[in-house]
């Protein structure tokens, strides 16, 4: 149907103005009147006026003729601004409509499945396909014609603008449709003819539904991706794709030269990077990518499948687990289908497997579906699980509270990957020793052995975080056919994770969609994985033991099937643990159960090797002296409270406490609980520090149960940290201080909760302690009464006493019963005080250790007089005074 558009009026030049011939003579007419009537000469001036008027008339004419011919152009610019308007709109209708009778190649493959357009061809009608965008008639006319020899035309162009709109109008850049029937060849670099050939068999399959022809497709993994078409596939040798049925052969060929097309191409395009040429027509090319062109046939396949649609040999494009049949023997599990439903068992197949696929392919779907077959139908006693997660857990959700399932492992730190190494090791150790016990030779030939699958998501994350553990399961894929130990290792980047010394115990090889060929040639030795369509989520290339890859799609297990398979199962015994739960964050000490009585309990320790958590019992007689060291809030303290609790003793947490506690005649045997040893030791002058070490070091090597908190082990402790046989190690701040502690830097953690350390480089817990236990008080003794010498310091007051004597008083010393006087009174009296001291008590008055060393040459160890202000030297030994009156110390 043809679009008729009329050219505007043309601009046409307005008629100039008439001579004012009555309007100039006029005035010379009058003139002359007058003078014959008047005889006057002067009017004959008016005369002049005739002339003045002809030329004042002329002008204005022009001026107007001016003005008519500017609305005249500016006229016609609007009206043909009009016309190129419509002219616009028409074309534009005219594009829609083309566009929507024969949509682009991109459009058709974008199309939803339940799209109501697909299929209606009828036996015998055109298969139109669209080669690309070119130059089309429009069928928009634009009539009307414009004089070429109007001047006001020419000068504005007009001529030349219609004709521009006529050439404008007469086309329209559209599909340019050819019918594929006719057969297609396309000439080209080979890369740039596929993705034109790939967009034409797109319309193609689109057009012919798949009850109603069959392609035959060249033997070139170039068209790989037509295997997901619901169409019948058949392969052959060759370059051309043909579309076949009743009455129907469409050919697309692809050739280098149009001489090597068949001879069924009567249709030929040549086709560049970002051109075409269809004869003498010059195309934008319709193109499409494999992977546009997979997801358009993925749409197909659904498509068939909401129609009704089926053809043997194609692979649905979704499963449910629970309509596949339960497999037996083994552990052989149905959770894949291709033309039917796949069986695949580790025991026969495996004994392990690898599964790639990159985010949003459908892993977790798949190892969900794949646990759960294998569970469906078997005992705790046949199957356990070990599920590894470093997403966080939530892919094996589901399945955690499944019987089977000896535990779910997620993001673990280093010490939790230590934990499990050592676990897993002792697992292996363990299955060898019952199978040595039974006498049998493999795990099929033992009882009480049930087969524990290893699955581990994000495997590549898990060995990039913890690079320790690809030795370990190295060594479980070498040692784990004989011992019941299968892995199913999920990545999403196989060819960097899975080396070949665990990809060559994998029998079983499935990979979903990856983005790279590498990855997938790495799996299953074919690059089919990587074409696989983003939407075809499950969909997987699977092969098994070296044999040829199959595309199947996987299984979904919905959660109402999962939450009754672990309902079902939730009754039967659970199956041997390869680790025990982790150490608990709060211990309290009831729930430290040890086997002997003869120690003191301290909490649990962590034994991954041994696969148990033992009771930490401390027996000072065998194990020797303790010391434990922590920063702030470790729990150091609450160890200290836990210890005397147990020992019936007292804890010692000030350093004149303590020199008490290592006085000789304190010692009988007892034991000895000192919290803040490092802290003490620093309050004490150099000597009473050396003193309190000589003192401490004794008790240690006598056998004593002697216990040591510290925060840290300063110099001060080097000859008592040595003697300590057992030393835990809590939370400290920095790796250096945990390392001079004695601790093992891989080991350091400044996260631990309070009471949990190390010990012999094995994780524990220490109990919570029942109740805080007494703290001893500094050992203090009354005035004592009789004689006595008096030693007074800076700014103490003399005590008033009724017989007192000052030093160096000699004829009263004999009758007086006290001897008071400052330390400068004493070294003047010199050696009187060592005479003194003799036979009767010396009270030190607001002395301090280094004055009183100056009156008192052969006295004993000066304790630290800064924690009290009065002492008193009696029998050989410093002790405090325990009350003093204002008056003897003058300080009120």
């Amino acid at each position: 149907m043809e679009t008729r558009i009329g050219l505007p009026r043309p601009p046409a030049e307005p008629e100039p103005a008439s001579f004012p011939l009555l309007a100039s003579l006029a005035p010379v007419l009058g003139a002359g009147g007058l003078w014959l009537l008047l005889q006057t000469p002067t009017v004959l001036v008016f005369a002049l006026l005739g002339p003045v008027i002809a030329l004042a008339s002329l002008g204005d004419g022009r001026r107007v003729r001016r003005r008519r011919r500017r609305r005249e152009t500016e006229r016609w610019r609007v009206e043909i601004a009009h016309v190129a308007a419509r002219i616009d709109a028409a074309l534009d209708q005219r594009r829609e409509a083309m566009a929507a009778a024969h949509p682009g190649a991109r459009e058709i493959a974008g199309r939803a499945a339940h799209d109501p357009h697909r299929w209606r061809r009828s036996a015998g009608d055109a298969v139109p396909i669209v080669l690309g965008i070119g130059a089309l008639p429009s069928g928009v006319a634009v009539e009307g014609e414009v004089p070429a020899t109007d001047e006001l035309a020419r000068s504005v162009g007009a001529a030349a603008e219609a004709e521009r709109l006529r050439s404008f109008a007469a086309v329209v850049h559209g599909p340019v449709v050819v019918d594929a029937r006719d057969g297609l060849g396309i000439v080209g670099q080979r890369r740039v003819a596929l993705a034109a050939a790939r967009a034409a068999v797109v319309q193609v399959l689109d057009a012919v539904p798949p009850d109603a022809a069959e392609v035959i497709a060249p033997d070139d993994p170039a068209w790989d991706w037509l295997t997901a078409a619901p169409h019948p596939l058949h392969r052959e040798p060759g370059s051309a794709v043909r579309v076949v049925g009743d009455g129907l052969e469409a050919t697309v060929a692809i050739a280098a030269r149009a001489s090597a097309l068949p001879r069924e191409c009567r249709v030929v395009m040549h086709v560049a990077l970002d051109s075409a040429r269809l004869g003498s027509r010059a195309l934008e090319p319709a193109a499409l990518a494999e992977r546009e062109a997979a997801d358009a046939a993925l749409t197909l396949a659904l498509a068939a499948e909401h129609a009704g649609i089926r053809r043997a040999g194609v692979v649905p494009a979704h499963v449910d687990l629970e309509a596949l049949p339960v497999a037996t023997g083994g552990l052989a599990a149905t959770f894949l289908v291709a033309d039917g439903p796949i069986e695949l068992d580790l025991v026969r197949e495996g004994p392990h497997a690898v599964v790639g696929g990159t985010t949003g392919s459908g892993k977790s779907e798949l190892l969900l579906a794949w646990i759960a077959a294998m569970a469906t139908g078997r005992s705790t006693a046949e199957v356990s699980f070990l599920l590894v997660d470093f997403k966080g857990g939530a892919s094996f959700g589901p399945l955690a509270g499944l019987a089977h399932c000896v535990g779910v492992m997620t993001d673990l730190d280093d010490v939790g990957a230590r934990r499990a190494i050592e676990s897993l090791r002792a697992e292996l150790r363990r299955r060898e020793r019952v199978l040595a016990d039974q006498g049998a030779r493999a795990v099929e030939q033992a009882s009480g052995l049930p087969r524990l699958v290893i699955v581990v998501d994000e495997f590549a994350a898990m060995l990039q975080e913890l690079p320790d553990l690809h030795r370990l399961f190295v060594d479980l894929a070498a040692r784990g056919r004989s011992l019941g130990v299968h892995l199913v290792l999920c990545t999403q980047r196989p060819s960097e994770a899975v080396r070949d010394a665990l990809l060559a115990n994998c029998g079983i090889r499935i990979s979903l969609r990856v983005t790279d060929e590498h990855d997938a040639v790495a799996i299953t030795g074919t690059a089919e994985a990587a074409t696989i369509p983003l939407a075809a989520r499950g969909r997987c290339v699977v092969r098994v033991s070296g044999g040829a890859t199959r595309a199947a799609q996987a299984a979904i297990a919905s959660p109402a099937h999962l939450a009754a398979l672990v309902a079902h199962a939730a009754g039967q015994p659970g199956p041997p643990r390869p680790w025990c739960a982790p150490l608990p964050a709060r211990l309290p000490l009831a729930l430290v159960q040890a086997d002997t009585v003869d120690g003191v309990r301290l909490g649990l320790v962590d034994l991954p090797a041994q696969q148990r958590v033992a009771p930490l019992v401390w027996r000072p007689g065998v194990d020797g002296p303790l010391l434990a060291i922590g920063g702030t809030s470790s729990g150091r303290s609450s160890l200290a409270d836990l210890l005397a609790g147990q020992l019936g003793c007292e804890v010692v947490d000030r350093e004149d406490a303590l020199w008490d506690a290592l006085h000789p005649e304190e010692h009988a045997g007892g034991a000895l609980v000192v919290d803040d040893v490092d802290l003490q030791l620093s309050r004490l002058g150099e000597e009473q520090q050396s003193r309190v070490c000589q003192l401490l070091a004794g008790r240690m090597r006598d056998g004593s149960a002697v216990a040591l908190t510290a925060r840290r082990v300063p110099s001060s402790m080097g000859q008592i940290a040595p003697l300590a046989e057992l030393r835990i190690l809590l939370r400290i701040a920095s790796r250096q201080e945990h390392v001079v502690a004695g601790g093992a830097g891989h080991l350091h953690d400044g996260s631990l909760l309070p009471g949990a350390g190390w010990l012999r480089d094995e994780r524990i817990q220490l109990a919570l302690p029942d109740a805080r236990a007494p703290r001893r008080a500094p050992r203090s003794v009354p005035m004592p009464t009789g004689p006595a010498a008096i030693v007074l310091g800076a700014g103490v007051a003399a005590p008033r006493l009724a017989h007192a004597a000052r030093p160096g008083e000699r004829s009263s010393l004999g009758d007086a019963d006290v001897v008071v006087g400052t330390v400068a009174e004493w070294e003047a009296a010199w050696g009187e005080l060592d005479r003194l001291r003799a036979d009767r008590p010396v009270v030190v008055l607001g002395v301090d250790e280094r004055q009183l060393r100056q009156v008192l040459r052969l006295a004993p160890p000066v304790p630290p007089m800064r924690s009290a202000p009065a002492w008193v030297l009696e029998r050989g030994r410093f002790e405090r005074l325990r009350y003093l009156s204002s008056e003897a110390t003058g300080t009120g």
